[in-house]
């Protein structure tokens, strides 16, 4: 039957009062009820004068023993055991005389944070270090005298506080003193009065409880005050038979406390619960006499009873669940708590121990640190020890994968995974075994998941497997069908017992044959193919799950690269490609070698190019791709285009395989192809022979293509090349003449080039008559390039003649008379023969174009404007002062030259016919480029002053504005050269005149002064004028 709690025997046979001995007895191990030969005097009231063990406590592995003489003995626990005893070898260091003479050691409590022990023997209490156990200095650690009971404070579990110390309570008669301890020193004690004193004591944060010889108290030290919560025995009736018991009391955990009361007739006890307001918490615990002490293992208590006996309890629900008897020779006295002994458990590490599943297998780093942790929490610690008069004991949490090994080993599968749930279910995080616990829960999984897998239970033997984590590459090789390695199994390390029933089940199939055979099914064959497919899909539901829980990071392991490498293959041999390409595009760990081989033998071409991508053999990959765009490979699930293939060439930097697949989609379609060679990125585009391409383009595309091309030379690559801008606007030449030679895309340009003049007239006539009077001119339309740029969807030619106005206004690099020759050729090109024209300086010309032939009334305002172009000037770079000066009247002389050659063609034209309205808005739109001297002899002297009136106005205005500005300038010029010559008077007054000899040189460079021509600097030195300081830019 399952014992929670095992007796680990530690030390046995002590001859207590022989300080000689060097080692502790092997021969007289008792575990649990065994018996053992009886010492000579076996009665606890006639020991002859011998010593017996009176308490005890463990640091590491070491063991601190007290005596009834007053003395210390220190052993220390090592971790191998012989194969002839269940005793760990132990030595005896020190044996140390405590100097009260034969008065009893009454308690030994060890703080291992701060590696300080304390003793109470003689009502003192003495401080030591650890491990060692030496006297700790009695000037930073003075003993503490008058002492009837001490604790530390549960909560900090041997961790120190904020400050580094431990927190430690001392009652004596009348007081309660709480300290805090270093390593180094102790502080002085705060006090509070305790009436009546105190046997024992517990302490959880600032809550006390103690217990005297009647009751329980509890005391919170933070405001001193003491409150009674129960008495130790109920209903004590008073007179000569009442029974004086020593109170026991333990701490839970957080604000809880177990305290033991006792019947009336002291026969049975009860374990009341409390939190630290005195409140009642849980149930209550049943023992069958008053517990001589108590020890904690969360979630259990442990009682010592009478008679030899530890009654273990389940905190969260009450129950009792073991009684440990001990041989009544040993004479049981007393269990400790402490911070838990190092003890080796052979059975644990037995079954928990690791073996590679092949038998040359190699080592691993995994493996090496997982037999590291199974040797680690094979040594647990014992945190209950039980003395005996000359005996120590260790009560050890029994590891549950010895009672469910042994259950498994019988075919109860399913008590052995009850077993399981419920230790799970009272698994709490303040369970010190949870990392022990998992990995035996991980071997009771594995081993019941194989079994359940030899009988052919697939999904819940997958289900366990996955609960056991057990190793993918186990499985894997159980289906000999899926794609692997031939060594998959040589570094897979599998517990002992999970291997031995692995060697006896063999591969599926073969536990689908052997069922079949015990079976003895007439329908084998339909059977078997139902089981294995059944068992391939829970197989494959496993590996999804792992692969998607351990999606390799950095550097994947065996156990992931087998697991997507059997996804891969399961998913090639089902011909699942929405799942293969997922895997393959996803991060994921496939062996890149057999992986690969798998794809080429399934003849799936589009998913090997796949592969190939994200393995960057790009070469491989379109060599694929343009074999399944020519169809000389076969591929129903293939997906490439034209489009995906230029795109992957875009991203390379294999200018060879750049150009010899770049060119093949040019040949198979022009605009796809063309955007490999003209990447937006600089950096890639500068990796192209521009020329070289081009040349190419011109002599094997159509014009269109090599025409695209030279736009992304001239518009991206802002190439500075004449020729490209001259080849380029001839090109969109020929295309427009090539679409005007197509009969209905001309009818169709010719009828919307109409359409705008009819516009423009319709409009400036219905303008004229309705507005004859007024000297504002309204906008009559938009200008003929905005209305070639709103039929570009729908015109071919106005779209090609767009891109040739942008050119030809924008570039200065063309040559302007091959471009104009070439669009003389053309009778639809006007607009643009305009714009070349006004390149060449030939403004009356280009005027006269536009006015006559395009009816661009509104555009050749802003032609002139803008000195011959449509649209305005980029700003130049920075030039000085002169250079801008210069090139702005320049440009204003060309804009009045302009200006007054659209003022001829529009009195030209008939004036009934909309030029008087043309001609008048001109004049009050841009006077400032018509002056009136000029002007006033070019119009009709029919014309009335009132027509002219708002022209007149403005110009007079603003010729008088600067008639004005010249007087204030020539007054201020004639009052600086006045200032100025009185300054050089006054000066020569005071310096009288300079002689220039044949002496006299230049002070800066040394030469003769031999020219009338000279400065005179305010140091009155003589230099040449270019020698001398020059003034600053204005």
């Amino acid at each position: 039957m399952f014992t929670t709690f095992s007796v680990q025997p530690l030390l046995s046979g002590l001859n207590l009062d022989d300080s000689s001995s060097g080692e502790a007895s092997s021969s007289r191990a008792s575990q649990g009820g065994a018996s053992s030969p009886a010492p000579k005097s076996t009665s606890i009231f006639n020991r002859g004068g011998k010593p017996i063990i009176e308490a005890l406590d463990s640091f590491e592995s070491n063991l601190y023993l007290g005596t009834s003489f007053g003395i210390l003995l220190h052993y220390v626990i090592e971790e191998q055991i012989s194969s002839e005893s269940n005793l760990p070898r132990s030595r005896l260091l020190r044996r140390t005389p405590l100097g009260f003479g034969k008065k009893l050691v009454e308690r030994i409590m060890v703080l291992p944070s701060i590696r300080i022990a304390i003793v109470l023997c003689d009502s003192t209490l003495s401080f030591f270090n650890l491990p060692s156990f030496t006297p700790c200095s009695q000037q930073a650690f003075p003993p503490i005298r008058g002492v009837t009971a001490f604790c530390e404070d549960g909560s900090q579990r041997g961790r120190p506080a904020e400050d580094g110390s431990i927190r430690v309570c001392v009652v004596k008669r009348r007081i309660i003193q709480h300290y805090s301890i270093w390593p180094d020193a102790i502080s002085d004690p705060q006090e509070l009065n305790l009436a009546n004193g105190a046997l024992v004591a517990t302490r959880w944060k600032h809550i006390v409880c103690v217990a005297d010889a009647n009751d329980f108290k509890l005391i919170d030290l933070r405001v001193g005050r003491m409150m009674p919560i129960l008495p130790v025995v109920q209903s004590a009736s008073t007179g000569s038979n009442t029974q004086v018991l020593k109170p026991a009391c333990i701490a839970i955990g957080e604000n809880e406390f177990l305290l033991a009361t006792a019947a009336s007739s002291g026969q049975t006890a009860m374990g009341i619960f409390c939190s630290g307001s005195g409140e009642p918490v849980r149930g209550t615990l049943q023992w069958s006499s008053y517990p001589r002490s108590l020890g904690i293992e969360f979630p259990y208590v442990a009682a010592l009873l009478r008679n030899n006996i530890i009654e273990i309890h389940n905190i969260l629900d009450q129950k009792l669940i073991q009684t440990v008897r001990f041989d009544p020779v040993l004479e049981i006295r007393n269990i400790a708590q402490g911070p838990g002994l190092a003890v080796w458990m052979s059975a644990l590490a037995h079954v928990l121990s690791l073996q590679t599943a092949s038998a040359g297998g190699s080592s691993s780093p995994e493996i090496e640190k997982m037999a590291k942790d199974i040797h680690r929490i094979s040594i647990v610690p014992a945190r209950i020890l039980v003395a005996g008069k000359d005996s120590v004991s260790a009560l050890i949490t029994t590891p549950l994968v010895l009672h469910a090994d042994g259950l498994l080993q019988k075919g109860r599968v399913e008590e052995a995974l009850l077993l399981s749930e419920r230790t799970m279910a009272t698994l709490s995080s303040e369970n010190l075994h949870r990392e022990r616990l998992q990995f035996e829960l991980d071997y009771i999984y594995q081993k019941s998941g194989l079994i359940y897998l030899g009988e052919t239970l697939f999904d819940d033997a997958f289900g366990l497997l996955q609960k056991g984590r057990i190793d993918p590459r186990v499985l894997i090789s159980m289906f000999p069908n899926v794609l692997q390695q031939g060594n998959i199994m040589q570094s897979v390390s599998l517990f002992r017992g999970v291997k031995e029933q692995l060697e006896q089940l063999g591969t599926v199939p073969d536990i689908i044959t052997k069922s079949l055979s015990k079976s003895g099914s007439d329908e084998s064959d339909e059977f078997r193919d139902m089981l294995l497919k059944n068992a391939t899909d829970v197989f494959l539901t496993f590996l999804l799950k792992f692969h998607k829980d351990n999606i390799p990071k950095k550097v994947a392991g065996p156990a992931s690269q087998a697991t997507d490498t059997a996804l891969l293959g399961i998913w090639v041999d089902n011909e699942d490609t929405e799942n293969l390409l997922q895997l393959i595009e996803s991060k994921n760990a496939c062996q890149e070698d057999i992986c690969e081989q798998k794809l080429k033998e399934s003849k799936q071409h589009y998913v090997l190019s796949v592969w190939y991508r994200m393995h960057k053999k790009h070469s491989d990959v379109l060599s694929i791709w343009k074999k399944l765009l020519q169809n000389t490979l076969k591929d129903p699930s293939s997906k490439v285009s034209l489009e995906e293939m230029a795109s992957v060439l875009m991203s390379l930097h294999d200018m060879d395989l750049v150009e010899d697949y770049g060119w093949w989609i040019v040949e198979q379609d022009e605009d796809i192809g063309l955007k490999v060679f003209m990447p937006g990125d600089s950096k890639r585009a500068a990796m192209f022979d521009t020329n070289r391409i081009f040349d190419k383009c011109r002599s094997s595309l159509s014009p269109k293509g090599a025409m695209t091309y030279l736009e992304y030379i001239v518009s991206q690559r802002k190439s500075e090349s004449s020729d490209h801008h001259t080849a380029l606007c001839l090109m969109y030449v020929d295309s427009i003449t090539r679409l005007n030679a197509e009969l209905e895309t001309r009818s169709k340009h010719v009828d919307n080039v109409e359409r705008f003049k009819s516009q423009q007239e319709d409009k400036l006539l219905a303008s004229a008559l309705t507005s004859r009077n007024k000297n504002t001119q309204e906008s009559t339309s938009t200008t003929f390039l905005s209305y070639l740029a709103t039929l570009m969807n729908t015109d071919l030619i106005a779209q090609v003649r767009v891109k040739l106005c942008s050119l030809l206004q924008s570039s200065a690099l063309y040559d302007p008379e091959a471009v104009l020759a070439k669009i003389e050729g053309t009778d639809l090109l006007q607009s643009e023969r305009a714009i070349v024209l006004a390149r060449m300086s030939q403004f009356e010309l280009s005027i006269a174009v536009l006015v006559a032939e395009v009816k661009d009334y509104q555009g050749v305002e802003s032609f002139c404007l803008h000195s011959g172009s449509f649209q305005a000037a980029k700003k130049p770079q920075k030039s000085t002062g002169a250079e801008s000066k210069k090139s702005a009247l320049a440009e204003e002389e060309v804009r009045r030259a302009m200006f007054m050659a659209l003022l001829k063609e529009y009195l030209n034209m008939e004036q009934d016919q909309g030029g008087m309205k043309l001609t008048l808005g001109l004049l009050s739109s841009h006077s400032t480029f018509l002056h009136i001297s000029e002007v006033i002899h070019l119009l009709p002297p029919y014309w009335s002053v009132e027509m002219l009136q708002e022209y007149l106005l403005r110009s007079l205005r603003r010729s008088y504005h600067q008639r004005k500005e010249l007087q204030v300038v020539k007054s201020l010029c004639l009052s600086e050269n006045l200032r100025i010559s009185d300054e050089l008077y006054k000066l020569y007054e005071s310096q009288g005149p300079v002689v220039i000899t044949a002496n006299d040189v230049c002070h800066v460079c040394g030469e003769a002064v031999a020219d009338s021509v000279f400065m005179r600097t305010p140091e009155l030195q003589t230099v040449h004028l270019h020698c001398g300081p020059q003034p600053p830019p204005k």
